[in-house]
C-alpha cells in the first residue's frame, strides 16, 4: 500500500487481531485489572472512529463533486456515493452506541481489582 493512511488502517486491523489472540483462552488476562487495561484504550480508539468516518464521507463527497469517481460497471456514481454516505453515517451512529456501552463497561472494570487469596 502506497497510502500511509491505508497502511495505518491495515495496521489497526492487524493490531485488533493480535488483541483477539491475546485475550483468547483461560490463561489470557489472568487478573481483573488486566481486562480493564485492555478495555480502556479500546474505548479511546472507538471514540476516534466517528471523526474517521466523517472524514471518509467528506472525501467521497469531494471526489464525487470533482468527477473523480468511476464505477466499474459503467453506472453513474451518484447513487453509489449516496449509498456509501448512508452506510458511513450508519457506522457513525453504531460506533457512538458502541462507545457508550464500552465506556459504561470500562468504568465498572476500572474499579475491579484482584481478590486476595489465602496462602
Amino acid at each position: 500500500m502506497s497510502n500511509n493512511t491505508a497502511r495505518h488502517a491495515a495496521d489497526a486491523a492487524a493490531a485488533i487481531r493480535e488483541i483477539n489472540h491475546g485475550t483468547f483462552g483461560r490463561e489470557a488476562l489472568p487478573f481483573p485489572p488486566q481486562v480493564s487495561e485492555v478495555a480502556q484504550p479500546l474505548a479511546v480508539m472507538v471514540d476516534r472512529l466517528p471523526q474517521t468516518f466523517d472524514q471518509l464521507s467528506a472525501a467521497v463527497r469531494r471526489h464525487l463533486s470533482a468527477g473523480l469517481i468511476r464505477m466499474d460497471d459503467g453506472t453513474e456514481p451518484d447513487q453509489a456515493a449516496k449509498e456509501v454516505l448512508q452506510h458511513l453515517g450508519d457506522a457513525q451512529d453504531s460506533v457512538r452506541a458502541l462507545s457508550d456501552s464500552l465506556h459504561k463497561g470500562a468504568a465498572v472494570l476500572f474499579h475491579m481489582g484482584t481478590a486476595e487469596t489465602e496462602a
